[in-house]
């Protein structure tokens, strides 16, 4: 064996050793590591399915076409995911069998590397050393084939749990999807920003959906389940009606409002920044905040129902003003990203 072929071998021997570590880290962190960080791989290959259906939704012309669209993205990440690693590890075995010299060329070493992985047995490598790899690589093959059995039903389940309170929202706020219209729902049934149950149930959701999309970023492109709603939309509302009612309103359990409100902001920040490669189309402009007549006829809707207001109005305004501005562009950023309509579609105002 010459001093290239074997220079070659060793080479070859290093990159494939560095494949099957490569693979094994992105699964390991991919499934079992709860860290926000989650992994590159997997992230990488989400970026590409997302620009690519976003892409193709971008020049859909209703919302209900732009979901169906972007309905595909966790199907096709999910698959892309799962052949990335399947050709991290035949890849990684093949180079190995044919530097250890277990297979006489590359392509009956890949040839091979593909039998013991599919565990169809068609082909398996020569001597101990070779069945031996056979046999681990079997093993790796069985792991992605379980990842892909369990983690499509936690995603789908992540995705329902993220909806159910969308759709709970969407109901009690009407068809225009109004701030005004969920704030007056929460006096007239009892659960008004004197009651801090609403408020605690939605900053847990707001950390669900932070916690869900910094492990898979892919999720927060993924739509609702039910056509002309948005889980962005939901968020802006409740942030509006926390705004609102701290700016406006008297209660002892503002306090958890104000907690509320924090977690949505930190959440949105959080889920901006892993969408930041994100291609934005065009600039998103959904009417965050309100005007001043909007939102003086809202304070005196709040004094018909007789709620606790605060006595000065200008005061309540500007501060309303202020709050709100904390997550207009946070919102804005992520609705350009995220394809949600600003006219014909889904549209908020307070």
């Amino acid at each position: 064996m010459s001093s290239i072929e074997a220079s070659l071998r060793i080479g070859g021997f290093v990159t494939g050793v560095a494949l099957l570590t490569l693979f094994l880290l992105s699964t390991s962190r991919a499934a079992l590591v709860n860290r926000h960080r989650g992994d590159r791989i997997a992230h990488g290959v989400g970026r590409i399915v997302c620009s690519a259906m976003t892409r193709v939704a971008a020049g859909r012309r209703t919302y209900d076409a732009v979901q169906d669209a972007l309905g595909w993205i966790l199907p096709l990440y999910i698959l892309s995911l799962i052949v990335t690693w399947f050709l991290l590890v035949q890849t990684g075995f093949s180079l190995v069998l044919w530097s250890a010299k277990v297979e006489p060329t590359l392509l009956k070493a890949f040839l091979a590397s593909g039998s013991a992985l599919s565990t169809l047995g068609f082909l398996t490598p020569n001597g101990a050393a070779g069945q031996l790899l056979a046999i681990i690589e079997g093993a790796m093959g069985l792991g992605v084939v379980v990842f892909f059995f369990t983690f499509i039903p936690g995603y789908q389940s992540a995705i329902q749990a993220r909806e159910l309170k969308v759709a709970w929202l969407y109901a009690r706020s009407g068809a225009d999807t109004c701030s005004l219209t969920f704030v007056d729902w929460m006096q007239r049934s009892g659960n008004s920003a004197d009651s801090s149950e609403v408020w605690e149930t939605w900053e847990e959701w707001f950390r669900l959906l932070a916690e869900t999309v910094a492990i898979a970023p892919v999720l927060a492109i993924v739509p609702t389940l039910h056509r002309r709603q948005s889980w962005l939309i939901a968020a802006a509302l409740m942030l509006d009606a926390a705004s609102f009612c701290l700016a406006t309103l008297e209660g002892k359990a503002l306090a958890s409002a104000s907690v509320c409100r924090t977690t949505g902001i930190e959440a949105l920040k959080v889920i901006a920044a892993k969408l930041s490669s994100s291609r934005a189309f065009g600039q998103a402009d959904l009417s965050f905040g309100s005007t001043r007549a909007a939102f003086d006829a809202a304070r005196a809707r709040m004094v018909d129902l007789r709620a606790p207001i605060k006595s000065d109005a200008n005061v309540a305004w500007e501060q309303y003003a202020v709050l709100s501005k904390e997550y207009e562009l946070a919102l804005s950023d992520l609705a350009a990203k995220l394809l949600v309509p600003t006219q014909n579609g889904i549209s908020r105002r307070l």
